[in-house]
């Protein structure tokens, strides 16, 4: 019994083993997907190939030129397409004084779309730089007129606080007709203010909305008491029960009353 079983077994037919076949094509799949996929990302990383072939700079501008902002942006667009790098560009064109916004992207198949914001300054500071809204201080290239802004002035850091008080003390000059065309945060923190008709007001350091609102309350007063003395040049607002206005003759010296 024990022969027939083993002259069976001798019967079947050879099979050469033939396992490793299916690595071997695997690896050559992924040798030939990895070197495919590498001539592609070259090839995609030709400008010639693939360049930009359109810039589309977008935004109301007041200050800056659109040539200037094209000039910024050629080198970096010259890398094509698929290369560009839009962090540089937006790099770039925020580090322009006018700028305050920038967005990059991508149009297929050839073109970068930049939006940009201009900086909306609401006021001068100190003697060649801005401030827009949020406080943000920023020095044009070239000085620009722009005399119809107020002048703002403070040590730095205290951005903020100037243009908050200069809108409060606008609010409060408002019914008189007149506006706060200057407005100063001295080294020792005290206020100093000048009006829209060159009246200039010492506000001090302690409660300066306060006294402002009292100068606006007895200013019609003033104006009555100094009748016939000449110009009104001043206002001393730093009295606790009081004030010290200067006036200005035409043929004399400055007279104070309070």
């Amino acid at each position: 019994m024990a022969k027939k079983k083993l002259q069976a077994r001798r019967k079947q037919p050879f099979k050469p083993g033939f396992g490793w076949v299916r690595p071997v094509l695997a690896l050559v799949t992924v040798l030939g997907s990895a070197l495919g996929l590498t001539l592609m990302l070259e090839w995609m990383k030709d400008p010639q190939q693939w360049p930009v072939g359109h810039v589309q700079v977008k935004g109301e501008f007041r200050h800056l030129q659109g040539e200037q902002l094209q000039a910024v942006v050629a080198e970096p667009a010259a890398a094509g397409f698929f290369v560009v790098d839009v962090s540089e560009i937006q790099t770039r064109l925020q580090a322009l004084a006018w700028v305050e916004q920038v967005s990059v992207r991508r149009v297929w198949p050839d073109e970068l779309d930049i939006q940009v914001q201009e900086q909306q300054p609401v006021a001068r500071w100190g003697t060649d730089s801005l401030v827009n809204a949020r406080a943000e201080v920023f020095t044009p290239e070239q000085a620009v007129s722009l005399a119809h802004l107020p002048q703002l002035q403070g040590p730095d850091g205290y951005q903020q606080r100037v243009l908050d008080m200069h809108g409060r003390m606008q609010a409060l000059v408002k019914p008189l007709q007149l506006e706060v065309s200057r407005l100063e945060l001295t080294a020792r923190r005290a206020w100093r203010v000048q009006l829209s008709n060159g009246l200039a007001l010492e506000v001090g350091r302690r409660h300066p909305l306060a006294r402002v609102a009292r100068f606006v309350r007895v200013y019609p007063a003033i104006l009555a008491a100094g009748a016939g003395e000449g110009r009104l040049t001043g206002v001393d607002l730093r009295y606790s029960n009081g004030f010290a206005a200067h006036w200005q003759a035409a043929e004399t010296a400055t007279k104070q009353t309070g």
